[in-house]
């Protein structure tokens, strides 16, 4: 009788200790995001929720950020070397494609992005005086073409995927 309470209290133990460490991750509140870029000095191009994380796209890193059910922050970050003479794409737009855009085509009057996922769809965003931006996707689709045009409509750029 006593082999079999201490088996009981054994295994009773082994499962309580296995759900308390058991993280739960959700993405971050807007509090916790404003407290991380501001404690890091973040030059931030673009910022998107994607899934239960919050992305934060600078000129040359990528920050997943997440946080936990006791509140504790997580970063993921990804980073590639700054080349000013080419525009370059972060991702394969699932779940999210990531643009920077070079000076010589914001220099160029760059006003527009147009994607179009490798099932025809087509999704535009306006171009800022930032150099970086995030484009979600909800879709399972991948970039097919990114195309940037000027005020006029004239082509900047074109890559295809």
């Amino acid at each position: 009788m006593k082999k079999c309470i201490a088996i009981i209290l054994f295994i009773s133990t082994v499962l309580m200790g296995c759900n308390k460490n058991e993280l739960i991750y959700n993405a971050p509140t807007n509090e916790q995001i404003t407290d991380y870029v501001n404690s890091h000095s973040l030059d931030v191009q673009d910022s998107a929720w994607i899934k239960d994380s919050a992305i934060i796209l600078l000129e040359d890193s990528l920050i997943t950020l997440n946080s936990d059910q006791h509140g504790k922050l997580y970063e993921q970050k990804s980073s590639w070397g700054i080349n000013y003479s080419d525009t370059m794409t972060v991702g394969d737009g699932n779940p999210y494609v990531a643009v920077i855009v070079n000076n010589d085509i914001l220099s160029s009057g760059a006003d527009r992005i147009l994607i179009t996922y490798t099932d025809g769809k087509s999704y535009s965003r306006g171009i800022t005086e930032k150099k970086g931006y995030l484009i979600p996707n909800t879709q399972i689709n991948e970039v097919g073409n990114l195309i940037i045009f000027d005020n006029n409509g004239k082509e900047l750029y074109k890559k295809r995927e």
